[in-house]
């Protein structure tokens, strides 16, 4: 036995080295003083033999309640560490379209709101390009879909991922104009009834717009 599980002195024992009370014999008491917590079982005997005690007095020691041999502890770097089970998670994701109708991660925004900012965009309602270098394009197709984008990527950048994409391959304005039904659906916010309303106004009036028609009057 090693120090921790020692045999060591009850209070009877204390008790009795101090008030003789047991009138134990001077063997007893000779074993009985030996005992420090320190030494085990077999050193004790050892001890005991040399000093002329029979064995049988630590045995009735034991019994006598003057003695008592602690139960073995495990140190405290031995000590099993309790272990947890893993944690299952559900994450519920949305419902997308296959990967490869979706425009690339780059070109999605992060959510905002009709007049808020849009990364590195500024607010789409606030917002007027410069058409006047288009050259040979239909300017007011151009500035039409790039509203619509603008719109999109502010309130629904990943929900309205394939809208975008539709309106970048919109080549004419009657098909864009097909998709303005589908921009509205994802514009739709309560309290937003009146921007979203007012862009769509201008986009159509836009679309309808001779081709050399002039910007500055939108």
């Amino acid at each position: 036995m090693g120090i921790g599980n020692a045999p060591i002195k009850t209070p009877d024992g204390q008790a009795e080295l101090a008030t003789r009370a047991r009138q134990l014999s001077q063997r007893h008491r000779t074993l009985l003083l030996l005992v420090d917590g320190r030494r085990s079982e077999a050193q004790l005997r050892l001890l005991a033999e040399r000093a002329g005690v029979p064995p049988s007095v630590y045995d009735e020691l034991l019994d006598m309640g003057m003695i008592t041999v602690p139960l073995p502890t495990l140190p405290i770097e031995l000590a099993p560490h309790p272990t947890l089970p893993p944690l299952p998670v559900d994450v519920t994701l949305p419902d997308v379209a296959p990967e490869s109708e979706l425009p690339a991660s780059r070109t999605l925004q992060p959510e905002s709101t009709l007049n808020g900012d849009i990364g590195n965009y500024e607010p789409w309602t606030m917002v007027e390009t410069d058409y006047s270098d288009l050259g040979d394009l239909d300017a007011p197709l151009e500035q039409a879909r790039d509203l619509l984008i603008r719109a999109v990527r502010a309130e629904a950048p990943v929900a309205g991922s394939l809208t975008l994409m539709r309106l970048r391959r919109a080549h004419t304005r009657d098909e864009l104009d097909a998709l303005i039904d589908e921009v509205e659906a994802r514009l739709s916010r309560p309290h937003r009834t009146l921007a979203t309303t007012q862009l769509l106004r201008r986009v159509r009036r836009l679309i309808d717009a001779p081709v050399d028609s002039s910007l500055s009057n939108f």
